[in-house]
């Protein structure tokens, strides 16, 4: 590695540090010897101000240069060299953009605290710090700040999700992952991604935008949403469809009530949807198939329970299949 003012020098020529640039930084301020440091402040100091591209108003580079101040750990009164200029604006601003840009947040510890949310066993709600709220399923993980930015509301999501968003037409949320990213303005919908597998989303109110990661073949492909809607993502073709998702949308409009329906729906729909809700293999033999359930259960019901109110119902039977870590619903009285 070069020595140390030189290697200022070649971070304030990039426009995006790495985490290991960083982390030097951070233990470069934590030694209190700023020699390196204001040697080249006073080089940009020195250039023609008319050349810098971000030259911040007085009060803003007075509000920043003051958090330096105190990150640094020493009073104003001790500073020495390029720092005893900072109440000039120009030599505020050429401090703040020393120390400002990519990575400038860390060093002034303006840097907004990420979160992560994950679950293991069990579906988890959270509120993000908008007021929008998260339904969090089984071994999935998101992240986002604890203050959202001025322009966007973006968090990273690991899994699988339900979002109800609260509108707000000039700060779009935006939902990255792996393999897609969504935006939206406020709707709810579900979003699922998992590596090395599909990606989905499927709206149930409201409008959405999905487009692929940057570098794959369709990278600048967007498809729009709205409500019955879903876009499906193949990693291995990188193809990115746009599908009906009408019977998608009603499973999460009624999970997301807390109660599931079914008015003379066909047995076999009511077991997928068992099996998909519970994540627990149910299923039917060929003639309890063909029975048409009325009924409902609560989302908040053991699958036990659901079972037993459909066997009632039916005058159907219950029982664990070869595995013994799944059900099979036999007979039925129906026509």
């Amino acid at each position: 590695m070069p020595n140390r003012k030189e290697y200022l020098r070649q971070l304030l020529n990039k426009e995006n540090w790495t985490a290991a640039e960083q982390e030097w930084m951070m233990e470069y301020l934590d030694a209190n010897d700023f020699s390196e440091l204001e040697i080249v402040a006073a080089e940009y100091f020195e250039k023609d101000i008319l050349t810098v591209k971000h030259i911040l108003d007085k009060r803003l580079s007075d509000r920043m240069l003051k958090n330096i101040h105190q990150r640094i750990g020493i009073r104003d009164s001790s500073f020495k060299g390029i720092f005893r200029l900072y109440k000039q604006k120009i030599a505020a601003a050429a401090v703040v953009l020393l120390l400002a840009g990519a990575a400038g947040y860390m060093l002034l510890q303006h840097r907004v605290k990420q979160k992560v949310f994950a679950t293991n066993a069990e579906r988890q709600t959270l509120q993000l710090p908008d007021g929008s709220v998260v339904y969090l399923e089984k071994n999935s993980s998101i992240t986002f700040p604890e203050v959202f930015d001025k322009k966007n509301r973006e968090v990273t999501l690991k899994g699988e999700a339900f979002f109800e968003i609260n509108h707000d037409a000039k700060h779009p949320f935006i939902i990255s992952s792996s393999l897609i990213n969504t935006t939206v303005l406020g709707t709810s919908f579900n979003m699922e991604v998992h590596e090395g597998n599909i990606a989905r989303v499927v709206v149930v109110s409201g409008m959405v935008q999905v487009n692929t990661k940057e570098g794959g073949s369709h990278k600048n492909e967007a498809l729009v949403l709205t409500a019955n809607k879903s876009a499906v993502y193949l990693p291995a073709s990188e193809d990115l469809q746009l599908v009906d998702g009408t019977d998608d949308a009603r499973f999460f409009a009624q999970k997301m009530s807390g109660k599931f329906i079914y008015k003379g729906d066909p047995l076999l729909k009511v077991a997928a949807d068992l099996q998909r809700y519970y994540n627990v293999p149910v299923v039917t033999d060929q003639r309890s198939a063909r029975c048409s359930f009325y009924g409902s259960f609560n989302t908040a019901d053991d699958l036990d329970k659901a079972l037993s109110i459909i066997a009632f119902s039916l005058d159907a039977r219950v029982k664990k299949d070869n595995t013994n870590n799944g059900y099979i619903i036999v007979g039925g009285n129906c026509k």
